[in-house]
Formats: structure tokens, sequence, C-alpha cells
């Protein structure tokens, strides 16, 4: 008995060891969030999958009710936004009741659940909506998805689940590099949701603890699957970092005098969770880096790549980003962008919009209009322009400030020639684009629109464009 004793205790003392030094993995599926990811592929949100948004359109075609179910869930106000001023501006410091919205999805197993979590971050009148437009939904979703791919996704959770170890055992080895406060009490909740078919587009959105993935009903290259989770992962852990880490972090970026530095620092959690998650990870799962492109966006995957080989000698060193590893990374785009400092794509990745759009869906339809033509991983939205707060934003924000006039014209007009001196002697003229740098030294774009509808064209133009001419303010 004594030896049987001293056996179990040495057990649990080892499984206690593994615990403390390891972190949860859970591959789960959500039904409730499927349905809401489905309305939101249904209403173009810029961060749902091309593939599921075009399948969803060629089943649908015709149905005027499901349009209106669709139209009415756009225009749900799901966006209340908070501020963390303790940490750095040009950080992730606003919040959103999106997020606290996806982890009470992730979190549960039927919308009734759904809807008594989440009773108290949104305004009942929103809340009663969004429930009954889930329900109305399930039945459109059972049908041209859920009936013919829940068995087919319940296989893809069982073969990523094979890798829930691995994946515990980068988190520890990727903790250590982003100096990240992240709890190792606290696990990681994939919640996966289906996109029929074998190949095509995917996407991947992290919501604190919870990182929702989109899996292709029949695809099986599940090690490229799992280096996604752990690059969505990685996003949470640079997000994690405490405020003062942020803070030194910068500090680094600032400090360096290249004229590519703060691109870099733009591109930089991008950049790390691509070389971390779609390139360490992959070669630490399969034996081999991935000789495909690791990202669907050229300046993303370009930094990643550049970056792979320092994040491979700092996690095997064990080994903290550091001011040095700041250096050489701004060095690395420098070196692989030559030309990007007047890259509207580049410009627009970190991005402040200024625009009369009342607050709700419109605003919404801008941000997915803007969204649809170039990526933006960090942007805010100002309404109206001429709001003080909004013109302080405007006078004191680090990141790129993109103006869209497209009503209110000559007030407006007349406040950006008083904020910017570039100005004076420009002629604004209806349908233009101007771009320039302050004397700030900060990208400036002022995209001037007859009306709403020219916006589009103005947006097509800059994408065909790419960069803008520097010795010039008007660019068509």
């Amino acid at each position: 008995m004594k030896k049987l004793l001293i056996l179990t205790t040495l057990c649990l003392l080892f499984q206690n060891a593994f615990t403390q030094d390891a972190i949860g993995f859970q591959f789960k599926i959500s039904k409730p969030y499927c349905i809401f990811n489905f309305l939101e592929a249904a209403t173009y949100s810029h961060s749902t999958s091309r593939t599921l948004q075009q399948f969803i359109d060629e089943k649908t075609k015709g149905d005027k009710e499901f349009a209106k179910l669709a139209t009415d869930f756009a225009h749900i106000q799901l966006d209340y936004q908070f501020r963390r001023a303790d940490f750095p501006e040009s950080r992730r410091q606003t919040r959103t009741t999106y997020d606290l919205i996806d982890i009470a999805l992730v979190n549960s197993t039927t919308i009734a659940e759904f809807r008594d979590r989440i009773i108290g971050i949104l305004p009942n009148s929103e809340l009663q909506k969004l429930i009954v437009l889930m329900q109305q939904a399930e039945g459109y979703y059972d049908r041209l998805i859920w009936n013919d791919n829940e068995t087919k996704l319940i296989a893809q959770r069982t073969a990523l689940e094979k890798y829930t170890a691995q994946c515990s055992e980068s988190f520890t080895k990727i903790n250590r590099f982003y100096n990240s406060s992240w709890m190792k009490e606290i696990p990681f909740v994939v919640a996966l949701y289906p996109i029929p078919g074998k190949s095509g587009s995917s996407t991947a959105t992290p919501h604190a603890n919870s990182l929702c993935v989109g899996v292709l009903t029949d695809e099986t290259d599940h090690v490229g699957r799992i280096g996604v989770v752990l690059h969505e992962m990685c996003h949470v852990l640079y997000d994690e970092q405490s405020s003062e880490f942020q803070h030194q972090l910068e500090t680094y970026f600032t400090g360096n005098k290249s004229a590519y530095s703060q691109f870099a620092y733009n591109f930089f959690d991008e950049g790390l969770a691509t070389a971390l998650g779609n390139g360490w990870a992959y070669k630490y799962l399969s034996g081999e880096l991935d000789s495909t492109d690791w990202y669907n966006n050229e300046y993303i995957n370009g930094f990643g790549k550049a970056l792979y080989p320092m994040v491979e000698e700092y996690i095997s060193n064990n080994k903290t980003l550091d001011q040095a590893f700041v250096n050489k990374a701004i060095d690395l785009f420098a070196a692989a962008f030559p030309n990007s400092v007047t890259d509207y794509g580049i410009l627009l990745n970190r991005v402040s919009i200024y625009n009369d759009a009342d607050a709700g869906p419109e605003i919404d339809q801008v941000m997915n209009l803007i969204g649809s033509y170039f990526q933006m991983t960090n942007s805010g939205f100002s309404s109206p322009i001429l709001d003080p707060t909004a013109l302080e934003y405007l006078k004191t924000g680090h990141q790129t400030q993109l103006v869209i006039i497209d009503r209110n014209q000559e007030a407006n007009i007349k406040q950006m020639k008083k904020l910017f001196p570039e100005l004076s002697k420009v002629k604004f003229t209806p349908n233009k684009i101007m771009s320039f740098f302050d004397s700030q030294k900060r990208p400036v774009i002022i995209l001037y629109a007859e009306d709403k509808a020219n916006l589009e064209i103005l947006l097509k133009e800059m994408k065909a464009k790419k960069y803008f001419d520097q010795k010039k303010i008007v660019q068509n």
C-alpha cells in the first residue's frame, strides 16, 4: 500500500508539473459562432472568407427573404469601443464589444446560451434583433452548409487535435520570445467553422483566448492549418505584452532614424506572427519549411520570410525580443521594400479614417469598402470630421491620416486647408486623390468625392496606381 501511495503521489507531482509548464489547447465547434460567421460572410464583412461569401451568394441568389435577413443583420450595432489609455496609441489601445461577442459565441453551444452570456454587453434592443436574426438564419445555415458538412468538420477537428501537445510546446517557446504576460492557466480555445470545398480562401481572427479559424471541409494540409492557429495565437501574445514592455518596444522603433522604422513597426505584428506561425511552427511540426507563400499579402509574406532566420535564432537561444532584433528588423524591411514609403497598400495598413458617415451601419459600410481594396491591420474611425475630438486626433495621430470628404465639402475643405499648410495652393475639385507628407512627416491622404458613390472609384484608382508621387499633391 505504501508503494502504491508513493507511486500515485509521484504521478500527481509529474502531472502537476506538466500542467504548470504547458498550456491547454481546445479544438471545438460552436454552432452559434458558425451561424454568426455565416451572417457576416453574407454581408461581406472584411474578416470573412471570400470563398464562403461566393458560396453563400450562389446558394441564395434571388432569395429576397434571405437578402432582407442579411440587410437587417448588417444594420445591427455590434461594435461599441473603449480605450486602454495606459497602452501605446500605436498598439491596440482601443478595444471593442465585438471581441466580447465573439468570445461568448465560441463558448456557447446554443443560441439561447449565447443570449444569456452577452446580456449587458449590447443594448437589449440590439440583442433581441441579433438573437431573432440568428434563429432565422439557422434554418438557412442547416440547409446550405451544416447538414452536408458537420461530419466533415468534426473529422477536421479530430485531425487537428492530434497536434495539441505540439501546440502547447510551441506556446512555451513563443511566449518566452514575445515576453508576453499570458497566464498558462488560461487555455486557447480554437473554434472551427466550415468552408465547403477543398480549395479557396480562409480567414482566422483572434479574440483574447478564442481563436476563430475557418477550415476547408476537404482540406488535407493539417500542419498548415495548425500554423494558422499558432499565427493567431501570436497576435494574442503580442497584444498581451505588458504596457511597460509595449512602451519599451515602441521606443526601439521611434529611436531608430531609418525612414522605414514606422513602416516596419506597422507590419511588425503580422510579420512576426507569419515568421513564427507559418514559418517556425510549420517547420517545428513537419520538419521542413513550407516552400509556398506564407501569407496572401506581399509585404506580410516578404517581411515574415525575411524575419524567419532571426526568429529561429532567438527561439533556439531562448532569447526575448530586444532592441537588436528591432533594429535588424527595420533594416530587413528597408532592404525588401525600398519603395514602401509611398505605397498605398502600406500606408493604409495602419490608418486613422475621418468621414461624416452616420454612426453604426454607414461606418461599417465605409470600413468594409476600404477593406475590400486594402488590408487594414489597425484602423480607427472618427465621425464627423469637424468633431473637436476628431480634429485633435487629426493633428496628433501617428498613423496614416485618411480623410474622406463626400459631404459638407465647403466646411471640411476649409478646415483641411487650416490644418495642413501644404494644401494652401491646392484647388479642390471633385473626385480627386490628394497624398502628401505633412510637417510631422506623417502620410496624409484626402479623398474628395463628389458623393459617396464616387468613393469606390477613387479607391480603385489608388489600388491601380499603387504608389503616390511625392513631387505633387493631387495624384489624379
